[in-house]
C-alpha cells in the first residue's frame, strides 16, 4: 500500500512540475482575437492611439505605473482594439484587449507603435529580486502581434524615463548621454518569448547631449560633446546617423561658420554649441532641424537664438527664428518656421523674417498640440489642468481664438493624438478613460454636448458583475 501511495504522489508531483514548466515556458498565454490588417497603412505611431486600416488600437485609459502589471491582469491601461465603422466612428461592441499589460513610460515622448503584424510598446518591469520585491525602476520593451496571438519581450532597461522610438527591427533609446539600441530582427516570430532570445544590444552614439527623432524618418539627429585633446574648446558637433547604424555624419562642427582662414579663438562668436529642440519631416522626405546656439565669450556662454535649417545643408540654409533660445516650440517646416514661446511663455509665429515683430498666437502658458497647416489653424489647451480645447488661426491674432470643447483633458503625459479631424484624449472628467471628438463637426453649444467615450461598454460590464 505504501508503494502505491508513493507512486501516486510521484505522479502528482510530476504533473505539478510539468504544469509549472508549461507556465514558465509560455508566460504570455492569451486568447488570439483574430482580425487585424498587417498590410494596411498605419497612422499616428508614437502616441496612445494608432490606426491601422479599419482598426483602431489605443491605450484604454490611464492609471499610472503602480498597478498590478501581471500578464493578463491590466484592463484600464492595456492596449485594446476596436473596429472603425464606415462613418469613421468607433464600434465599441468590437472592443477587445490585445495587450493585457500596463503601457507606461514617464517620458512624454513615448507611446506605442505598429509595424506590419506587430505592436511595439514599453511596460513597467515587475520581475522580483531574491527577496521577492518587484522592480520599481526597470522597463520592458515588448511586442505583441495585432491579433494577440504571440507576445515577446525584446529587451529590458533599468530606467522608466528614457526617450525611445521603435523601428521595424529595433528599439532605440536615449539615456545617460548615450543612444543605445536593442535589435530584435533575429528573433523567432512564431512563439511567445520572455528572455529576448535572438535580440542583441549595441550603441549608436556616445557623449550625446541632445537628440531628436520622428516616426516616418529613418535618421536620428544628435549633438555630441567633444572629448579628448579638444575637450577644452567651446564647441560641440551636430551629427546624424540612421537607426540601422549606417550613414553617420557630422552636420556642423567647430569651423562650420568660420570663414576660410578665420581663427576661432579670436572670433569665438562664430564657434557654437548646439542644442537640438525638434525636427520636421517635409513632404519630399527631407528633414528640417530646429536648434538653439550659444557661443562662449570671456568664459561666459552667450545665447544666440532659435534656428531652423535643412539637415542636408545646414550652413547655407540656416534661418534665425528668434533671439530668445526658445525651448518650447511646434515645428511648421522650413518655409513656415515654427510656433515658439517668447520670453513671456506665449506662442508666437516665427518664420525667419519676423524675429523682432512676430505674430502672437496664444495666451500665456498654453500648449499647442496639433496644427492644420493647410487651414492655418492651431489647436491648443492650457499647459496644465486643461478644461477646454481651443483653436486659433495662428497667422492671425488672439481675437480669433475659439473654444472647440469644454471638458477636462489629461495633458501631463503623452501628446494629444489627432488622426484626421478626430482628437483622442484621456478625459479627466471620466476617470481618465479614452474619449474622442471630431474637431470640425463637434458643436459644444448643443444641449448635453460631450465627447464620445470609446473602449469597453463599462455599464454592461458593471451590470454583469452585479448579476
Amino acid at each position: 500500500m505504501k508503494k502505491k501511495i508513493i507512486v501516486v504522489a510521484a505522479v502528482l508531483a510530476l504533473v505539478v512540475i510539468c504544469a509549472t514548466c508549461l507556465v514558465a515556458c509560455n508566460p504570455y498565454k492569451w486568447s488570439a482575437i483574430g482580425g487585424g490588417d498587417a498590410s494596411a497603412e498605419v497612422e499616428s505611431n508614437g502616441g496612445y492611439v494608432v490606426k491601422q486600416g479599419k482598426y483602431l488600437y489605443y491605450i484604454n485609459g490611464y492609471e499610472g505605473a503602480d498597478g498590478d502589471n501581471t500578464w493578463g491582469t491590466p484592463v484600464k491601461q492595456s492596449i485594446v482594439r476596436s473596429e472603425i465603422k464606415e462613418d469613421g466612428t468607433v464600434d465599441n461592441t468590437t472592443t477587445k484587449i490585445v495587450v493585457p499589460k500596463i503601457i507606461y513610460n514617464s517620458s512624454a515622448k513615448g507611446g506605442f507603435a505598429i509595424f506590419g503584424e506587430w505592436i511595439y510598446y514599453a511596460t513597467p518591469n515587475n520581475d522580483r529580486d531574491k527577496n521577492g520585491n518587484p522592480s520599481t525602476t526597470d522597463t520592458d520593451f515588448m511586442r505583441t502581434k495585432i491579433d494577440g496571438s504571440v507576445t515577446q519581450r525584446v529587451g529590458k532597461i533599468n530606467v522608466r524615463n528614457a526617450e525611445y522610438i521603435f523601428t521595424p527591427t529595433r528599439v532605440v533609446y536615449y539615456t545617460s548621454n548615450t543612444v543605445r539600441f536593442i535589435d530584435f530582427s533575429g528573433m523567432k516570430t512564431d512563439k511567445n518569448i520572455d528572455n529576448a532570445a535572438g535580440a542583441y544590444e549595441g550603441v549608436l552614439a556616445e557623449n550625446v547631449s541632445s537628440v531628436v527623432w520622428k516616426y516616418g524618418c529613418d535618421t536620428l539627429f544628435f549633438t555630441k560633446t567633444i572629448t579628448g585633446e579638444n575637450s577644452y574648446k567651446n564647441y560641440n558637433e551636430l551629427c546624424s546617423i540612421k537607426f540601422d547604424g549606417s550613414a553617420g555624419r557630422v552636420i556642423a562642427t567647430e569651423n562650420t561658420f568660420l570663414a576660410e582662414g578665420e581663427d576661432g579663438v579670436k572670433n569665438p562668436q562664430n564657434v557654437f554649441k548646439y542644442t537640438l529642440r525638434d525636427m520636421y519631416v517635409e513632404k519630399d522626405g527631407s528633414v528640417t532641424i530646429y536648434y538653439t546656439k550659444t557661443y562662449n565669450l570671456d568664459q561666459t556662454d552667450k545665447n544666440v537664438g532659435l534656428f531652423c535649417a535643412k539637415a542636408a545643408d545646414l550652413k547655407t540654409t540656416e534661418k534665425k527664428l528668434n533671439a530668445l533660445n526658445s525651448t518650447t516650440l511646434y515645428p511648421l517646416g522650413y518655409t513656415d518656421g515654427a510656433l515658439a514661446y517668447n520670453a513671456s511663455n506665449v506662442y508666437c509665429w516665427y518664420n525667419g523674417e519676423n524675429a523682432e515683430k512676430p505674430i502672437q498666437s496664444t495666451g500665456t502658458s498654453q500648449t499647442i498640440w496639433y496644427v492644420d497647416a493647410e487651414a492655418g489653424v492651431a489647436y491648443f489647451t492650457a499647459s496644465s489642468s486643461a478644461k477646454e480645447l481651443l483653436k486659433i488661426s495662428y497667422k492671425g491674432n488672439l481675437d480669433n481664438a475659439s473654444v472647440i470643447m469644454s471638458e477636462g483633458i489629461k495633458v501631463d503625459w503623452l501628446r494629444l493624438d489627432f488622426i484626421g479631424d478626430t482628437l483622442y484624449f484621456f478625459a479627466t472628467d471620466d476617470e481618465n478613460y479614452m474619449h474622442c471628438v471630431n474637431v470640425k463637426t463637434f458643436d459644444k453649444d448643443v444641449e448635453d454636448a460631450e465627447s464620445t467615450y470609446i473602449g469597453f461598454e463599462r455599464e454592461e460590464e458593471e451590470e454583469e458583475e452585479e448579476e
